[in-house]
């Protein structure tokens, strides 16, 4: 079997414990870390010595360090922001386990590395796409994929509302950002844990009727809020003139 087909064999294999371990497909909380540990191995069985360096994971102590208390800054101003607007639509969140916490930590670790780094290190590296074209471009795939999921494929089926769209877009653009400036997945892991461990890893209940808010309930209630298309607009123009417009990267040459 030649280089280039195990290769292959090994990409297939990587997105293949992506889908099936990241989420909830099999029910089990610690799944999510099953897939992390596959990702970095079968990562190490493509890429060799480069593997870090390709799935954003070349991050030294400092860094992770600072990475995570930006994902504690984060998550706070994410509670804050998400009961101000719960509060006004008669929605009371609730804390759940440990559990599902941990379940955040690592299926949103995968979605960085996978559907962040990876894609984005190929773009530019590989296929020598302009910066802001990769990170505009992934960001609209971003927005518009969980559009056509919770559209037509996920049980929880209906219709996202333009202004979370939007605000997904924005995010996704900020989020694509911060990984080519940085070139690691530590800033943009926590923003995203910050504010999916609140909506996600925790309970939104409507207080008169005492029913769950669903998950694209959730989306068009928080993302589709007036206040985080703002937020994420002046964040996305804030990284737009100071970051991306900077970028510069090296290379990772091919194996």
């Amino acid at each position: 079997m030649n280089s280039k087909l195990k290769r292959r064999i090994f990409f297939d294999l990587l997105i293949l414990s992506y889908l099936l371990f990241s989420y909830y497909a099999f029910g089990k909380w610690w799944h999510s870390s099953v897939g992390s540990i596959l990702i970095v191995f079968f990562s190490y069985l493509i890429w060799k010595k480069d593997f870090l360096k390709n799935t954003g994971l070349d991050l030294n102590l400092t860094t992770i360090i600072k990475s995570v208390i930006l994902a504690v800054v984060i998550l706070l101003g994410s509670l804050l922001i998400m009961k101000y607007i719960a509060g006004k639509q008669g929605v009371i969140i609730t804390y759940t386990g440990w559990k599902n916490y941990y379940h955040d930590v690592f299926y949103i670790l995968n979605e960085e590395i996978v559907i962040g780094a990876i894609i984005l290190f190929w773009m530019v590296d590989k296929r020598k796409i302009n910066p802001l074209a990769a990170t505009a471009g992934l960001a609209v795939f971003f927005a518009l994929i969980h559009y056509v999921f919770y559209r037509w494929i996920f049980n929880d089926r209906g219709i996202m509302g333009i202004s979370a769209l939007i605000t997904l877009f924005l995010v996704g653009f900020v989020r694509n950002s911060l990984i080519l400036h940085t070139r690691h997945i530590g800033y943009s892991w926590a923003l995203h844990f910050g504010w999916m461990t609140i909506m996600f890893g925790s309970m939104h209940i409507y207080s008169e009727t005492n029913l769950r808010l669903t998950e694209l309930e959730r989306f068009n209630t928080y993302l589709g809020s007036v206040w985080m298309v703002i937020i994420s607009a002046l964040a996305a123009g804030l990284t737009f003139m100071f970051g991306i417009k900077k970028v510069s990267y090296k290379a990772i040459p091919d194996q």
